[in-house]
């Protein structure tokens, strides 16, 4: 008899058919406290994926954010630019061939 087989017929376990297998108290205590460590540890393995999803996507929105504040501050820029009075009044000369009007051109109406 090898040594697998005789461990299984001298346990207090098997002894022999499946129906008969005898659990001790000290054995059920095992087998729950080995189950409860096992759900532990997949419970810590999916939270840390979770938390490195999570980090990912926190990550990739504030780039977003620091893009999207670049180009703010440049739409910004672009605004002031395009509407400085220097530049209206430039365009309005150049493309619209206005001019200033002179004091004698300049009516002023009095509402009584």
């Amino acid at each position: 008899m090898n040594a697998a087989a005789k461990a299984l017929h001298q346990s207090n376990l098997f002894h022999g058919h499946i129906r008969e297998i005898r659990f001790s108290f000290f054995q059920c205590l095992q087998m729950i406290l080995f189950l409860t460590v096992f759900i532990n540890a997949v419970v810590v393995i999916y939270c840390t994926n979770q938390y490195r999803i999570s980090l990912s996507q926190l990550e990739k929105a504030q780039q977003q954010t620091n893009m999207l504040q670049l180009e703010w501050g440049q739409l910004l820029l672009e605004q002031a630019s395009i509407s400085a009075p220097s530049r209206v009044q430039g365009q309005a000369e150049d493309v619209l061939n206005m001019a200033t009007p002179s004091a004698k051109q300049t009516v002023i109406f009095r509402v009584s």
